[in-house]
């Protein structure tokens, strides 16, 4: 049976500890986040985005989402807890686990939206590329950046757990992806004081890449704290950390930048502004629709208020969804809105999820939505 383990690293990880707390408190902290942060947010899902997740080869059916716009026009896409080539297409179904902990598609430079037009990657005949030394641990991949024609990737080492949600954190490492091989080479990382620092990065013209990561806050809360650190694209395994003033080299003297009702957040840059957008705490079906945004003039914060910026619409037998995993891809912005994905894992235990054996695909398939600047007054 397809567990809950399929929440992404970057949206859960380090929020294990602590998230299974009652379900009063989490209805209690949306409600609180709903009546004092609504806005009229005219956000909307794109279907050719949406559309463009389904897939019937390759990677067919995952989470994550996240994506490189590399140097040529290309964008990779990294895709976390994957259906590799097992969908059933007679009827539309797959089989009630998946195969692979993580896959990567490429993504033409014409910017095709078309499934067939995007291939997903192997290496030596495996679509896993990001890959661990040990056969008990996993990488979950989570934001990246472009330098030098390769893909760099935050990867968080997980492994299966018998309490929480299924999984424990035990690391993270940079990866760094060739294209023209598909080969992955690692890059090891400071210690980062328990720090997920795997919800942004954005590429400064100052030779420096920042990097975006979150911490509980610890119960009672649900919510948690975002911090900010960089590292020189001369020299990614060299991180420095903002203390409120300065980047300095230890991550125990990072500075809270700004704070998330959820581990579910991301930081990008769009229209000349730093943006956060956050999923509403929840951990399955029925507890919470919204999305929220906000926005800083600075890499460092603060940031504006939360608000609403949409309220998902997936429904099913009269249910939502479990949903995570907001990512913004600020290289798709046009007609004065930035394109934003989430992922959705499931109904249950509202809907059962796999019935004969059988899972519906689309119960298990990233959103992509079309956010105006006006939303946020980008």
């Amino acid at each position: 049976m397809k567990k809950q383990l399929l929440l992404c690293a970057a949206s859960a990880a380090l929020l294990l500890t602590q998230s299974c707390q009652k379900n009063e408190a989490l209805k209690s902290a949306g409600k609180d986040l709903d009546s004092k942060k609504k806005t009229n947010a005219v956000a909307y899902q794109d279907n050719t985005v949406t559309n463009f997740f389904k897939r019937t080869s390759g990677a067919q059916a995952f989470d994550g989402a996240f994506s490189i716009r590399m140097q040529d026009g290309r964008d990779v896409w990294l895709n976390n807890d994957t259906f590799y080539n097992q969908l059933n297409t007679s009827n539309n179904t797959l089989p009630c686990i998946f195969n692979n902990h993580n896959t990567t598609l490429l993504q033409p430079a014409s910017h095709s939206w078309a499934p067939a037009n995007t291939s997903t990657l192997t290496y030596l005949g495996n679509p896993t590329l990001f890959q661990t030394l040990s056969s008990s641990t996993w990488f979950w991949t989570t934001t990246g950046v472009e330098i030098g024609g390769a893909a760099y990737v935050y990867c968080n080492e997980i492994t299966a757990s018998s309490g929480g949600l299924g999984f424990a954190h035990v690391g993270q490492i940079l990866g760094r992806l060739n294209l023209s091989t598909n080969a992955v080479t690692y890059t090891s990382l400071p210690a980062l004081n328990g720090i997920n620092f795997g919800v942004g990065m954005i590429k400064g013209i100052d030779g420096y890449v920042y990097v975006y990561g979150y911490k509980p806050q610890g119960a009672p809360s649900v919510a948690v704290n975002i911090y900010n650190a960089r590292f020189p694209t001369s020299n990614p395994g060299s991180w420095t950390f903002w203390n409120g003033s300065s980047y300095v080299s230890s991550a125990t003297s990072a500075a809270v930048i700004g704070t998330a009702p959820s581990s579910g957040v991301f930081v990008s840059y769009v229209n000349n502004k730093v943006v956060m957008v956050t999923t509403q705490f929840n951990l399955q079906c029925d507890q919470g629709t919204a999305i929220y945004g906000c926005k800083s003039t600075s890499l460092t914060g603060p940031f504006s208020a939360q608000q609403v910026i949409y309220n998902i619409p997936d429904v099913k037998q009269g249910h939502t969804p479990f949903f995570y995993t907001p990512v913004i891809h600020p290289q798709f912005s046009a007609n004065n809105e930035f394109l934003m994905t989430y992922c959705i894992n499931t109904y249950k235990p509202c809907v059962p999820e796999c019935v004969n054996g059988q899972f519906d695909p689309d119960s298990y398939r990233p959103r992509g939505v079309r956010v105006p600047y006006s939303v946020l007054g980008l």
